[in-house]
């Protein structure tokens, strides 16, 4: 994102709409392909040395259930409000103005540096996408996901293996209960 036009303009606003083509992305061991392109629609505000991004981003991704495994698609949408500011006044003059600064709404560890006149969004929109990832996808709500013992997806139908419940601690007592030895 340029901001060669706001730089020196307070209060300056360039809006913007951001499409990407992102393929897949590997997160703990599981792949992650992105089904649709990244949209960013925002905007970038100048308020002195600070510069405000703040925007949604929005994509569709393709993973597998955590159940059965099946493929499943999920829509994400995620805010965006990430605080920029130039290399060359990232360490502060000690000035009266840094000073001011200081009392901001904002922290100088929430502010990330740039250098030039152009602003990388790309590891803030997958930051911000990343968070927002469901912690567990899932194909629908009351997936019964696969059979421990035989593996069929139980959301399709039943499987032939019994399933014994019991605790093996209490085994002993079920055989006194019912009378064997």
């Amino acid at each position: 994102m340029n901001i060669g036009e706001i730089k020196d303009t307070k209060g300056g606003e360039i809006r913007f709409r951001l499409v990407e083509d992102w393929s897949e992305l590997y997160l703990d061991g599981q792949s992650v392909h992105f089904a649709s392109p990244v949209v960013f629609t925002g905007r970038v505000t100048a308020t002195g040395e600070v510069f405000l991004v703040r925007g949604t981003v929005a994509t569709d991704i393709e993973t597998t259930c955590a159940r059965c495994l099946s493929p499943v698609r999920v829509s994400i949408k995620a805010d965006v409000d990430e605080r920029f500011r130039m290399a060359s006044h990232a360490g502060g003059t000690g000035s009266a103005s840094d000073r001011e600064d200081e009392n901001d709404d904002w922290r100088q560890e929430d502010v990330q540096e740039f250098r030039g006149l152009t602003i990388q969004l790309d590891d803030v929109v997958l930051e911000n996408l990343l968070v927002s990832l469901p912690i567990k996808v899932l194909c629908q709500e009351g997936c019964r996901g696969l059979c421990p013992q035989c593996g069929k997806d139980l959301n399709v139908g039943e499987c032939d293996c019994t399933i014994d419940d019991i605790n093996p601690r209490m085994a002993k007592l079920g055989q006194l209960l019912n009378g064997e030895d």
